[in-house]
């Protein structure tokens, strides 16, 4: 039973693996092999690129196996290459998302945070004054989803999804007086595997837009030897810029989700009074958790 469990691990890991490194390296390693092949003067010369691939292989029928052996071996292994530098760029692709931006465009990331919150304060004052009014439910929520469009909370990122992500942290401080970095992890202990089997998913499928993004911009300087490959990594920038959005709106409500619903779970673990979940307890399981430490770093 157990060695069958191994195999069945080991069948899944190696087809993750195959589909998240191998066969995305191997489209890379073909298009960087005709890259350095045509270049831009025969940037479309099929002919071209048919006689190289024939002078690799060989001619004669021995020389020839060996030959195509050794290109197998040399493209798996530069496949393999692909795909582990395309995971180490996807860690500054989710920097630059998140809005973490080095040196002088950090200055462009604070305009652009500047920016952001000056059109939530405006729209968020115009769905208070509606309120305020007795406007209609359906006026204050259409103010209210123009809001939304921005930021669910006051915008403190140059974009979007950084402010996204971090939403659920603010929203429920607000809510329940609770620091979800310093209970997070409790939390995590006490959840069912049906809340974490969706949230491993959801961050997941999140990781893997990130994935591309970093494939991305490993095709993007490979235009300045072909043109068109420049257009690959354009094409797949915006399509994983796209995922990372839908990815993590939906990373995001489920962590908050979890939250609301396990919360009490947390609380009545930690504190003989503690269910239903009240504000006014956050406080004092955030001490706990932090044991003196303070505030961690964001």
């Amino acid at each position: 039973m157990l060695s069958g469990f191994v195999t069945d691990v080991g069948r899944k890991l190696a087809e993750r693996w195959a589909g998240a490194v191998v066969l995305p390296g191997l489209v890379f390693t073909a298009v960087a092999a005709t890259a350095l092949t045509l270049r831009q003067r025969h940037w479309r010369d099929m002919d071209l690129l048919h006689r190289q691939l024939t002078a690799l292989t060989g001619e004669g029928a021995a020389s020839g196996s060996t030959r195509t052996a050794v290109l197998l071996l040399g493209v798996l292994a530069a496949s393999f290459a692909a795909g582990l530098l395309a995971d180490a760029l996807a860690g500054p692709y989710e920097q630059a998302l998140l809005g973490g931006w080095p040196g002088p465009l950090g200055r462009v990331g604070d305009a652009l945070t500047g920016r952001r919150h000056r059109i939530w304060e405006a729209r968020d004052q115009a769905c208070r004054a509606a309120r305020a009014e007795g406007a209609d439910t359906g006026l204050v929520g259409e103010l209210e989803a123009r809001r939304n469009e921005v930021a669910l909370v006051r915008p403190e990122c140059p974009t979007w999804i950084g402010d996204r992500l971090r939403a659920p942290a603010v929203r429920i401080r607000l809510e329940y007086r609770l620091e979800l970095a310093d209970s997070w992890p409790r939390l995590w202990l006490l959840l069912p595997d049906s809340t974490r089997q969706p949230l491993a998913e959801a961050r997941q499928r999140l990781d893997e837009a990130m994935r591309l993004g970093g494939w991305a911009l490993l095709y993007l300087p490979l235009g300045a030897l072909w043109w068109p490959s420049a257009l690959a990594g354009t094409g797949a920038a915006l399509v994983a810029w796209r995922r990372c959005r839908e990815r993590a709106e939906e990373y995001a409500e489920l962590v908050e989700s979890a939250v609301d619903v396990h919360l009490p779970d947390l609380f009545e673990r930690f504190d003989e009074e503690t269910h239903p979940a009240r504000a006014s307890l956050g406080p004092a399981v955030t001490e706990r958790f932090r044991k003196g430490a303070g505030p961690r770093r964001s």
